[in-house]
């Protein structure tokens, strides 16, 4: 048997089990997998936790990001919505190409960057149940094959050590300049990749990283505070992000060098803008 019919086959053998309660479950879960939950987590992880994890971390999830449509864009391979018995549902997560699963490989990369951190027996269970959960809810949903996902959690794997070590070598280093090695190949890539999705990655992670150039040498931001200052930091730099996502629609053509921009001011905004703006703040209460 073919293995393209193979995995239609496992789709099919899935989907046989769908009922309105698991529908719904599979959709919920599917958005534990997705940018918008990612960012925020990695913002309190930065803003309020964790400084120079929030960077390891940052840096992880957003090249495995441009890694992921890049290997999309050189297989081609089509997802698997419209074959005969697959019923596929929430498909505005479904752009571009089917391998490898941009979610459970994201996913994934999230976890693995918890349980190398941490090391605790919690990390490994929640993060292993969730990785298999967003996994299969991609396959349950009709826009992935059982191969994109065990390709997604492989090509983590890889990507978080190769991340993981090259951010190591520039903290050893004490030259954020040397993730120069991360940028220089992401912005030639621009010219053979022209995507929403590679343009939104890239910028993202070109205002992630000067933003750790400036921050590193100008900033030092601190991230203890008391328990209300840390839910104030949060609501602001969470407003900060909606309001550079909204101007930049409004003001910018529609044009995916424009999505560049937008998503670089994100970066900044993350790593310098909000930074700056909590550390004054801190700074104005203790003269007061």
């Amino acid at each position: 048997m073919p293995l393209q019919d193979l995995m239609l086959d496992m789709i099919r053998w899935v989907q046989s089990f769908s009922n309105p309660f698991l529908d719904g479950f599979f959709q919920f879960i599917t958005t534990l997998g997705e940018d918008m939950f990612f960012i925020l987590v990695i913002a309190l992880v930065f803003w309020c936790m964790d400084k120079d994890f929030g960077y390891k971390m940052g840096f992880a999830y957003l090249t495995s990001g441009i890694v992921n449509t890049v290997i999309k864009e050189i297989c081609r391979i089509p997802r698997p919505i419209g074959y005969p018995g697959i019923r596929s549902l929430r498909l505005e997560t479904a752009g571009g190409y089917s391998f490898p699963s941009g979610h459970t490989q994201q996913t994934a990369v999230f976890w693995y960057s918890l349980m190398l951190e941490y090391r605790k027996r919690w990390t490994y269970i929640a993060g292993g149940i969730l990785i298999a959960l967003v996994g299969l809810s991609r396959v349950y949903l009709g826009v992935h094959t059982p191969l994109d996902v065990i390709g997604g959690i492989l090509i983590a794997l890889a990507w978080i050590f190769v991340s993981n070590g090259l951010f190591d070598w520039s903290k050893r280093e004490g030259k954020p300049v040397l993730l120069m090695v991360f940028v220089a190949p992401m912005l030639i890539g621009l010219f053979f990749f022209p995507t929403a999705t590679y343009y939104k990655a890239a910028g993202t992670t070109v205002g992630f990283w000067l933003g750790y150039l400036i921050e590193s040498k100008y900033i030092h931001y601190r991230v203890q505070a008391a328990f209300p200052r840390q839910v104030l930091k949060m609501a602001v730099g969470l407003a900060g992000l909606l309001t550079i996502q909204i101007l930049g629609k409004m003001l910018l053509p529609e044009v995916l060098f424009s999505d560049l921009i937008r998503y670089a001011m994100i970066g900044l905004w993350m790593t310098v803008g909000a930074p700056l703006l909590f550390t004054r703040i801190t700074k104005r209460e203790a003269v007061e």
